[in-house]
């Protein structure tokens, strides 16, 4: 059975929700690995110097997603909006890590990314000026949905189908399954190296790792090729 690994980021808990996404994603034939980042944690808190309230540490954060996650194969990255905290929002973490991630070419780019809210309407509302809704548009959320509805929601983002195959992500995936293997021969260059190590460098669009491409559907036409002993 497949796995689908979420990584959900609240200040409540939302167990029923996680319950039935699990019960959901079984009668499809996939187990759930959920991962929760809890911000009502104090250690996500520090105490504004000015007003004396305590609020979120948003760099605390942001410090430990960078250290735990972004480089994590996460299929679905979710969070709910509201944190009830006047300097972070759901949308503004959204936002940075996925320009984060994207930028610097993290595994956890390849991830869905979802925004939720029990209060859709009013959150819409806050997106009232052409700026705000360009930086919406702009962020490219996979989807934002109500709260109660989490299970179904995901479920079907799981299953639907993917609308560009990339090759590069296939090759990724299955490196990835043999990570500890040491590559011996075909591509000189990588000669020595461990799977996950190769897997890394074609990730980051490093030279060796697109001529490494290269050569490797070079060799898979040529093996065609003779499978099936074309005539010239």
């Amino acid at each position: 059975m497949s796995v689908v690994r979420l990584l959900y980021i609240d200040d409540n808990k939302i167990n029923s929700q996680i319950d039935n996404l699990r019960k959901k994603l079984k009668n499809v034939g996939f187990d759930l690995d959920e991962t929760f980042l809890d911000l009502s944690n104090d250690h996500y808190k520090k105490r504004d110097e000015s007003t004396g309230k305590v609020i979120l540490d948003k760099a605390k954060i942001q410090s430990y997603v960078n250290d735990n996650y972004m480089n994590d194969n996460f299929d679905i990255v979710a969070s709910d909006y509201d944190f009830k905290d006047p300097n972070l929002d759901g949308f503004e973490l959204l936002k940075w890590i996925k320009n984060e991630c994207t930028s610097k070419k993290y595994r956890l780019r390849r991830a869905k990314f979802c925004l939720y809210s029990s209060e859709q309407d009013k959150v819409a509302k806050k997106f009232d000026t052409p700026k705000k809704v360009k930086s919406l548009i702009k962020l490219k959320i996979d989807e934002f949905i109500d709260r109660d509805r989490i299970p179904e929601e995901l479920t079907k983002l799981t299953v639907a189908p993917k609308e560009v195959y990339k090759h590069k992500d296939h090759l990724i995936k299955f490196l990835e399954k043999y990570p500890d293997l040491v590559f011996n021969s075909v591509y000189p260059k990588f000669k020595g190296k461990k799977l996950s190590d190769i897997a890394h460098e074609i990730d980051k669009d490093l030279p060796n790792g697109i001529d490494f491409q290269k050569n490797l559907v070079e060799l898979t036409i040529a093996h065609l090729v003779d499978l099936n002993k074309f005539e010239e």
